[in-house]
């Protein structure tokens, strides 16, 4: 794999880079993406970042959230690199996949083990948040670290950590935050609004939600479902379902849980949770991926098929 030092090189060889988040992006993608872009035009490169979906609207408390783009008219031939960031593969870049695959200069910065390689030089290196990575290399090209950056790259690290709560956390971790408080974050700022901060309709969900969870092999396996109408009925948004899975995992019996996101007819997106099982592997059953403990997938079907196929696949991965 290249390293930091060679992958800082060649992007500061680069005019005018485009920065990718991944569809759905969640608050790493956002972080990263967004503080790499300011470094970058710090140095005096010209760097743009896109998304194919709206930014959730918890992250809009930094300002430079609001300058992502979802469209372009041109084909990306007038920037010099299109660089993928916290992205495991090519097509979780939505409308952006094509445009991605057929430039000759391409990069892709991320930290999911599950990553495919697609792009032309990868950097993936297995932190707890890309936001580490991000750090990793504003650090090599000595960046200016300002405070929009700081709290840019600390929502990075705040969000994938889980609030750091997650098994992914590590003394390296602490130490880019605390780094990261010294160039100003705000991390009682970042937290509240990450995962203090909801709607009425948010909370009328989670408690819908919660209020039907499933349980399987002894309660060794736990299921949340968001089905459609539980949307319309609550006119909460599918964004704000993020961070459900992390209360069915509180609960002491589990071992593996899956939260279960209708988003059309017969198609769901699934995130899976582990204290220990490889979920990585579940995911990759559907074609899905991303860390051991914490990955997701997509599954079509009628709801009772997609429950059963997810129980039969993570039933393999639980103690007896």
């Amino acid at each position: 794999m290249i390293t930091v030092k060679e992958l800082s090189e060649k992007l500061l060889k680069e005019k005018r880079v485009a920065l990718f988040c991944h569809a759905r992006p969640d608050g790493d993608a956002i972080g990263s993406a967004c503080a790499l872009k300011l470094a970058l035009n710090g140095k005096g490169i010209d760097t743009v970042v896109f998304c194919s979906d709206a930014v959730p609207q918890k992250f809009l408390f930094l300002n430079e959230t609001h300058n992502i783009l979802k469209d372009y008219s041109g084909d990306f031939s007038d920037f010099s690199a299109l660089v993928a960031i916290d992205n495991a593969e090519l097509t979780r870049l939505g409308d952006f996949t094509e445009a991605f695959s057929r430039h000759k200069n391409t990069y892709s910065i991320d930290h999911h083990i599950s990553n495919t390689r697609y792009a032309k030089v990868n950097f993936v290196a297995d932190r707890s948040s890309n936001a580490e990575n991000v750090f990793a290399i504003l650090t090599e090209i000595d960046a200016e670290i300002t405070v929009e950056i700081a709290n840019l790259l600390a929502m990075g690290i705040m969000t994938d950590t889980g609030g750091f709560r997650h098994k992914n956390v590590n003394s390296a971790t602490f130490y880019d935050a605390a780094k990261l408080v010294e160039f100003g974050a705000d991390m009682n700022t970042i937290y509240y609004n990450t995962f203090t901060r909801q709607s009425k309709e948010r909370a009328l969900l989670f408690g819908k939600t919660m209020s039907k969870i499933r349980y399987f092999k002894g309660g060794k396996i736990a299921i949340a479902s968001i089905r459609m109408r539980d949307f319309s009925e609550t006119k909460a948004l599918q964004e704000e379902t993020e961070g459900f899975i992390d209360f069915v995992m509180g609960i002491d019996s589990v071992e593996i849980g899956a939260c279960i996101m209708e988003t059309d007819s017969n198609k769901f997106k699934i995130s899976l949770r582990s204290k220990g099982a490889d979920v990585n592997a579940v995911a990759a059953i559907f074609g899905g991926g991303g860390h051991k403990l914490a990955s997701g997938c997509k599954i079509t079907g009628e709801y009772e098929e997609a429950v059963d196929k997810l129980v039969f696949a993570m039933s393999k991965y639980i103690s007896d």
